[in-house]
């Protein structure tokens, strides 16, 4: 896959490189490394460091998003197996996020065998909360409502959940 790369004229030896989106993986390569006393641990625990006061102070007033330095954790909360790589010698740092695949088998036995990934997801989801929405299910497995429907009918085909309750006040249950 190509990357894409936008250039600024006063920075040529920094590039920004749009995300790399890969089967498997996105890929966010930001130019520049952690400062110095920062390591990949320390910012997973929280640990920040403001490089420009001057902006930071000028956005934290004029912007409405308030939390600085707390985008990794952040991050975290949302892919809790995000890979940080910090570069100092190519002066970049990376992120890596692992994708969901939409098709291929889960390998193993019982009740994943036939079932892909995101068909899992929606399992592990209605076990922790039975009774849910299909757009509740969408949001989780991060899929549209058409994408989202395709897999619960799937899982209805193979009587693994089932919908119990009226159109409005019903939800999906698994078996």
């Amino acid at each position: 896959m190509k990357e894409a790369k936008l250039y600024f004229p006063h920075k040529l030896n920094n590039l920004i490189k749009l995300p790399s989106l890969f089967d498997n993986r996105v890929e966010i390569i930001s130019p520049g490394c952690l400062p110095d006393g920062l390591t990949v641990e320390s910012i997973k625990l929280g640990s920040a460091v403001v490089r420009n006061p001057f902006i930071a102070n000028f956005c934290a007033k004029t912007m409405p998003y308030r939390g600085l330095g707390s985008g990794i954790i952040r991050a975290l909360q949302e892919e809790p197996n995000i890979k940080f790589i910090n570069e100092p010698v190519g002066m970049q740092f990376i992120s890596v996020i692992n994708r969901i695949a939409d098709e291929g088998v889960n390998e193993g036995e019982g009740i994943n065998e036939g079932i892909n990934e995101l068909e899992s997801l929606i399992l592990t989801f209605l076990k922790k909360k039975p009774g849910a929405k299909g757009y509740e299910i969408a949001e989780y497995i991060q899929k549209g409502a058409a994408t989202t429907e395709r897999y619960l009918k799937s899982l209805k085909d193979k009587e693994l959940i089932e919908y119990k309750g009226f159109r409005k006040t019903g939800g999906y249950y698994k078996k």
